[in-house]
């Protein structure tokens, strides 16, 4: 199977996904995270080129940790918007990969890059399977599904499914450890360490599932049924 996990700014995905990723990773799925933001603006006292570039080496890091492919598309912050160019990128991507599932970040928080990047998935799927939409590729058979994740532990998402992560918690961690850049962030902004708040996170969803970590879901019933078998592993 071929996942596609996409990312509004870098370590977006491994802090809400990381071990989902990593256990398709283990069942030998193809996996590919897709980061449309650069992360120039995590930090005040770095300038944007500057920090740009070191984002996307803390990113190539933390994909080949996991054992996954990584598509910067180095948009600068705050401009990840469901725009005509940047969503003809997407749809190539989409066509170029071929996943079966696609999970992007909830449109919930304060967040303007999260939401753009929820409203050009949502878009870029039904683009990249139209056989009238002219770009690279070919048109996907069909529209993958498309699954909601939590990007950060913003309050209002309500799950409809969870991954048990207890085994893959380990490679979590070990991603998310590369992503030094954004732990400074979150350090400085909310005073919790990055790793902690992660596991902070999947014991909370844990709780819910009855495991001990869990990563959570939520479809989107405007998209129509998900498919009768389940994707997530």
């Amino acid at each position: 199977m071929r996942v596609i996990a996409l990312a509004a700014r870098p370590g977006d995905a491994e802090f809400a996904v990381g071990g989902t990723l990593a256990r398709h990773r283990k069942r030998g799925d193809d996996v590919t995270i897709v980061t449309v933001a650069n992360g120039n603006s995590a930090l005040d006292d770095v300038p944007p080129r500057e920090l740009a570039t070191r984002r996307r080496a803390e990113a190539e890091t933390a994909a080949e940790r996991l054992g996954v492919d990584l598509v910067w598309m180095d948009h600068s912050d705050f401009a990840v918007q469901n725009d005509a160019v940047t969503r003809v990128k997407v749809v190539e991507t989409l066509r170029a990969r071929q996943p079966h599932l696609v999970l992007a970040p909830a449109p919930l928080g304060n967040v303007l890059d999260s939401e753009g990047a929820w409203d050009l998935a949502r878009a870029a799927i039904e683009m990249a399977a139209a056989r009238n939409v002219l770009c690279e590729g070919d048109p996907l058979p069909q529209p993958p599904a498309l699954l909601a994740y939590e990007r950060a532990w913003t309050a209002g998402f309500t799950p409809t499914e969870f991954v048990d992560i207890t085994d893959t918690l380990d490679a979590k961690h070990h991603a998310l450890d590369a992503h030094v850049s954004l732990a400074a962030t979150i350090r400085s902004s909310h005073g919790v360490e990055l790793g902690e708040a992660a596991e902070t996170v999947a014991a909370y969803r844990g709780l819910q599932a009855g495991v001990a970590f869990a990563e959570a879901f939520r479809g989107d019933s405007r998209l129509g049924p998900l498919p009768t078998r389940r994707l997530l592993p």
